[in-house]
């Protein structure tokens, strides 16, 4: 992983110098070697003067320039001098001061190959043939605009030169920019390799490592950090949920099997010819079968419900109705239970009517479950209070003043199959209800909220 990362780096920068080469080549060649419209005028300058015999004419014997030529010559700043065949000046316009009035062969020649031969100025030589006589003539042009100069060369050593220093401007920056890209390449691809490793760790349910927050990669390292803190957390719940989940099992077998083991017993006692059971008799074994039967139900019955919630495939019935009138009817049920009939329950509505779109058998069961919660966890001496209101919100307060709830139960309350510590087997649940009235509430676009202190109460809040 790491040497493909690396290679792949030094890849990328040769391919870069090859690609800036070529581009570098081309600026060069597009500026100093063609020729580009900016400065096409003056760079061909001596074919112009070559060819600048054209606007020599002769005139009574003598050469002149025509005016076309004076335009040609004032549009490019130069001047001209016209010489006869012993180099004597004959014609001039617009010469500087320091030109001569007669040149030797040689200066002729030393003026047309080099620039600021007359000061400030590139001359270039030209001729000029009229009837069988041959003219010379001298031009010369700013020297900031136009420039020439000779260069001596060995044909022979100059392309084998030019062809090192090619190889020079390519070979050495590629050589020093892989030395430089494997320096930093390791230093870029080793954190890169370290976080790929610990994300394959984190793939593997390895969730112990810590990185250093710090460098270029800090966020990512904080990111890498914080993923496995939440990975973490969600294993640790996950063995929680799966631990409960596999208690609730054995609890629930248990609970199906000791109303199983009723109905079979009075089932055979029933079915047993030798046995002859009274009218009175079989009235009670019946009533005792339809009970553990409706039991049964009930625990298969919560555990359906939880699912579809969960699921969200529960069709909810949602109708107007009246809060307060609903509550109220289910605080009666409980009171009119003759296992509950002593317990005290105080009924506080704020205000006449809440009338709230729900579904009228789901919030009854939710209710249900947390109002028995109240009663059948704590002593027969503890009050409860249900209170109703409504402002910008639909507010409901359930609170006893019972044993209170440890920070562990109340950590695990709403999660499906949990038991709590204080449950006693008289009446084990299935560790379903709370779980059940969290998600109706949820449903209904609602929260629930549980505050509790051991031994001072437990005060569970409902808002819609």
């Amino acid at each position: 992983m790491k040497w493909k990362i690396l290679i792949r780096f030094l890849l990328i920068i040769i391919l870069s110098v090859i690609i800036a080469f070529h581009i570098n080549m081309l600026i060069v060649y597009q500026y100093f070697f063609s020729d580009n419209k900016e400065n096409s005028g003056w760079s061909k300058l001596g074919e112009f003067s070559l060819n600048f015999y054209q606007y020599i004419i002769e005139k009574e014997g003598k050469p002149i320039v025509t005016e076309e030529g004076i335009k040609e010559l004032k549009l490019r700043n130069a001047w001209i001098q016209i010489l006869d065949e012993e180099g004597y000046e004959v014609f001039s316009w617009n010469k500087p001061g320091d030109a001569l009035e007669r040149y030797a062969p040689s200066e002729m020649v030393y003026y047309n190959i080099y620039t600021g031969a007359i000061d400030n100025y590139t001359t270039f030589a030209g001729t000029a043939e009229m009837n069988n006589y041959k003219w010379s003539y001298i031009i010369g042009f700013p020297m900031d605009k136009i420039a020439k100069y000779s260069i001596i060369y060995s044909p022979a050593n100059m392309k084998i030169k030019i062809l090192k220093v090619l190889v020079y401007l390519f070979v050495v920056p590629i050589i020093v920019l892989i030395v430089m890209g494997y320096v930093f390449g390791r230093n870029l691809a080793k954190p890169i390799i370290e976080i790929v490793e610990g994300i394959s760790l984190l793939s593997k349910g390895e969730y112990n490592r810590k990185y250093t927050e710090k460098g270029l990669y800090k966020e990512v390292y904080s990111s890498l950090n914080n993923l496995t803190n939440i990975l973490q957390r969600n294993e640790i719940e996950r063995k929680n949920i799966e631990k409960m989940r596999e208690e609730w099992i054995q609890n629930l077998s248990h609970d199906l099997k000791t109303p199983l083991a009723s109905i079979k017993g009075y089932g055979e006692l029933m079915a047993d010819e030798e046995y002859i059971l009274s009218q009175d008799e079989i009235k009670e074994y019946s009533r005792i079968i339809k009970g553990k039967a409706e039991y049964m139900e009930k625990l298969l019955g919560d555990l359906k419900l939880t699912e579809v919630l969960k699921k969200g495939r529960f069709p909810l019935n949602r109708q107007e109705g009246d809060l307060i009138e609903l509550i109220r009817e289910i605080a009666i049920d409980v009171l009119n239970n003759p296992r509950y009939q002593n317990r005290r329950i105080n009924f506080n509505a704020k205000k006449e009517r809440i009338i709230f779109e729900f579904d009228k058998s789901l919030l009854q069961r939710a209710f249900a479950n947390l109002i028995y919660n109240s009663i059948v966890h704590n002593d027969a001496d503890t009050e409860i209070t249900i209170t109703l209101d409504e402002t910008d919100k639909i507010y409901i307060a359930i609170v006893d003043d019972g044993k209170g709830i440890s920070k562990e139960d109340l950590d695990n309350l709403f999660k499906k199959y949990y038991r709590g510590t204080n449950t006693g087997e008289s009446h084990k649940g299935s560790g379903l209800g709370m779980a059940i009235a969290k998600q109706i509430i949820e449903v209904h676009e609602g929260e629930i909220k549980v505050e509790s202190t051991l031994g001072v109460g437990t005060k569970i809040t409902i808002t819609f």
